[in-house]
């Protein structure tokens, strides 16, 4: 569903059909039939997740300062069903109390191919919402936070291929048999820009707080990121000296960061026997430490519990240079002999995988090289890790003599192997920022070896 600019300033009706119960009104029906089904049918354990979930894009024409909304809604379930041996699963749209039992029925078909599975270990219970499931989408506030970025952030004269607004709220209800229950509510904004150069497209993403259209919230960092990107791509470049070595500003480094999240995700790990071993030894210099905070209040995606019920925890990944640890769902711990720790996310309804929530390297205040090659605009490509594990850059910047610009580099391309590339790390700077274009992660800015010739 969508709508044009004249109907931005609407107020909008709850978009998701949840047969007007609360989460608590679900979760009561949800455990009548689990319970029934259960002794019916001799289930070990039974599993429900609900979710209700709303999304809404505006794309803003900076040349004309008009808009226009796009949305979309729902209610799914997932069900999980474990019988003597085996567990199933299915996943389907919902319309009502009855489609709960059809779908715990469906997972248990499922379940005659399915996988051995252990029971889940069940925390405490977290209090289910008496009222509404899910936040609403702002399309006015979502309009007044681009007008506020085309005021505040866009450099003069620039020309804007596309400004996007997204925001994205749910309410996720989770139900199991062993009388656990939980029920979580997540609310995310974030503004998407790419902009033309000479040299090729700029993308940037800057994260949104619901007090910006009050005029609070410093966008001066992105404003100025922003303008020394622009002005790297634009104007006379000689071709980088690869003899340098690379500094990698924080809007440059983020990808390489993100790509460091995926290393350290559980189900990678359990592919890769070698990296498993290597948990409690030193696998990269002292000077790298990676830390994923749910709730660090400079990050873009704040969570007390994850999607299986779990708190979500400080994890400290990479403890100067030391491997101690992944990030985990309930299935990759059990699988690696590790600790959930509250990073089991799902896409929609879908099973959990191990998602980072605000993973970070921390930053220090290493002094950075008298000669380097300094990249600070990253240009658009169609993939920043075509090949897994393989970050794949277009970046632009200047070089630097004695610790002063003294011309523009013609953007480099980059394939930095995500292992390699931090057991090679030379430098951590003191400038942390946090990327919604990067899964969420932050980084200040990295100093590389020279790329070679």
């Amino acid at each position: 569903m969508s709508k044009g600019d004249e109907d931005v300033e609407a107020t909008e009706a709850d978009l998701t059909d949840t047969a007007g119960l609360s989460p608590h009104d679900w979760s009561v029906e949800a455990r009548k039939v689990m319970d029934r089904l259960c002794r019916e049918r001799g289930w070990r354990s039974a599993e429900l997740y609900l979710l209700s979930h709303a999304d809404l894009s505006m794309d803003y024409d900076v040349a004309t300062r008009t808009s226009s909304c796009s949305w979309g809604s729902g209610f799914t379930a997932s069900a999980r069903v474990w019988t003597e041996a085996l567990m199933g699963t299915a996943v389907e749209s919902v319309d009502g109390v009855a489609a709960l039992e059809r779908l715990l029925l469906s997972a248990e078909g499922k379940a005659r191919t399915g996988t051995p599975a252990p029971l889940p270990a069940s925390p405490a219970s977290t209090p289910i919402s008496q009222a509404a499931w899910r936040l609403e989408t702002h399309p006015s506030r979502a309009r007044l936070c681009a007008e506020r970025i085309v005021e505040e952030v866009l450099p003069a004269g620039v020309v804007v291929q596309a400004l996007v607004v997204k925001q994205e709220c749910s309410g996720a209800l989770l139900v199991r048999s062993d009388g656990f229950e939980s029920f979580r509510r997540a609310e995310h904004e974030a503004a998407f820009l790419r902009c033309e150069t000479s040299r090729g497209a700029l993308v940037d993403a800057v994260p949104l707080l619901a007090l910006m259209t009050k005029g609070e919230g410093d966008l001066g960092p992105v404003r100025v990121r922003l303008a020394d990107a622009v002005s790297a791509l634009e104007g006379p470049a000689k071709q980088a000296d690869r003899l340098l070595p690379l500094v990698l500003r924080p809007a440059v480094a983020a990808p390489l960061v993100a790509g460091l999240a995926w290393l350290l995700r559980g189900d990678i790990g359990a592919a890769m026997p070698a990296l498993t071993r290597a948990v409690g030894r030193k696998l990269f210099p002292s000077i790298l430490s990676v830390v994923d905070d749910p709730l660090d209040p400079r990050g873009t995606q704040h969570r007390s519990i994850d999607d299986e019920g779990r708190p979500a925890r400080v994890l400290r990944l990479v403890d100067e240079g030391r491997l101690t640890g992944f990030l985990h769902t309930e299935e990759t711990a059990a699988r690696l002999g590790g600790e959930s720790g509250g990073r089991g996310l799902r896409e929609l309804a879908h099973p959990a995988t191990p998602t980072p929530l605000n993973l970070c390297v921390l930053p220090r205040e290493d002094a950075l090289p008298a000669d380097y090659t300094e990249l600070v605009a990253r240009v658009e490509n169609f993939s920043t890790m075509p090949t897994p594990g393989t970050v794949s850059l277009i970046a632009g910047g200047w070089e630097v003599r004695d610790g002063r610009r003294v011309h523009r580099v013609e953007p480099l391309e980059l394939e930095l192997p995500v292992l390699e590339t931090f057991r090679g790390l030379r430098g951590v700077g003191s400038d942390l920022a946090f990327f919604p274009s990067a899964e969420g992660c932050g980084t200040p800015t990295l100093v590389l070896p020279p790329p070679g010739g």
